[in-house]
């Protein structure tokens, strides 16, 4: 369960770059903070990456208290159980939870496994495969302060210079590539489809794409000149449909989006693969969050 941030099917190569170069300059830009404001409203949601108050690991044999969630978690190998505290109503799946509950997973497999919920306050038990602990809790709390104290998202002006043409050719057989990730004791292993080739200031550039949250969605992971400077160091994000991959005529770098992590300490998301780190100053989408 990769955490790339806000990801929809289509979001990029809505329309051809033909159309879009040939859309009013006013428009365009009318089109660009629409679909920004949406996209910082979504990431605000009441139990998105903002309201995450806690991140904590839990160790094979040992028990483990959370200070901002009543009750002790426990591990024993693939099997996590949650110990409610004594008079305190929590509830999973909307039913009231009447003493120790254990969660099991697939051995090799990255997951959210549960929510366990008090009051309005969330405890999420994760499994996290590429670090020493595989498990962990993670606190959602929808009146944490960098939610509440949210105003946006900073980003370049919006420009057409930085939608440039571009062709995906997608691989005839996937391959595994594992990448680090925000928290440097874990990395991830994120399946590539496929290449974008384009051109950035004269010279040829390429992008390996990774596989979506869903069928038929692409991924982009990439750094560039600002990033670590105007924009956030690990990476930024391009996500796009490659259902149709012949119809993938541009990239819009204007679309660039911060991942969770670039917001929270408490995220678990892939950066991106040194193959994936252009040598020009992308002065388009995001820049890193206030």
């Amino acid at each position: 369960m990769k955490e790339h941030g806000q990801t929809r099917r289509g979001t990029h190569f809505m329309s051809t770059y033909q159309q879009i170069k040939e859309l009013g300059d006013d428009q365009f830009v009318q089109d660009w903070r629409q679909w920004h404001q949406d996209k910082d409203e979504r990431f605000a949601s009441e139990y998105g990456f903002l309201s995450i108050t806690s991140l904590n690991w839990l160790k094979d044999g040992n028990t483990i208290e959370v200070s901002d969630f009543p009750g002790s978690w426990s591990q024993a190998g693939d099997t996590v159980t949650y110990t409610p505290a004594a008079g305190k109503v929590v509830t999973v799946n909307n039913l009231p939870l009447g003493g120790p509950r254990g969660f099991i997973t697939e051995p090799a497999e990255d997951a959210n496994v549960v929510v366990v919920v008090y009051r309005d306050v969330h405890a999420e038990l994760i499994k996290r495969l590429g670090g020493p602990n595989q498990y962990a809790v993670r606190v959602r709390n929808p009146q944490a302060a960098k939610r509440v104290n949210f105003k946006g998202t900073p980003a370049f002006e919006p420009s057409k210079r930085w939608v440039v043409p571009a062709t995906y050719k997608p691989y005839t057989e996937v391959s595994d590539v594992t990448v680090d990730a925000s928290l440097d004791y874990l990395n991830h292993v994120e399946q590539a489809i496929g290449e974008l080739e384009f051109e950035l200031e004269g010279k040829p550039q390429r992008l390996v794409v990774f596989q979506g949250h869903g069928d038929g969605q692409g991924l982009v992971l990439f750094r560039d000149g600002t990033s670590g400077k105007e924009s956030y160091g690990g990476a930024r994000v391009l996500t796009f449909d490659v259902s149709e991959p012949e119809s993938i005529d541009h990239i819009d770098f204007n679309r660039a989006t911060n991942l969770p992590c670039a917001y929270s300490e408490y995220a678990t998301c892939p950066l991106a693969p040194a193959s994936n780190r252009l040598d020009v100053a992308v002065t388009a989408g995001e820049k890193l969050p206030a």
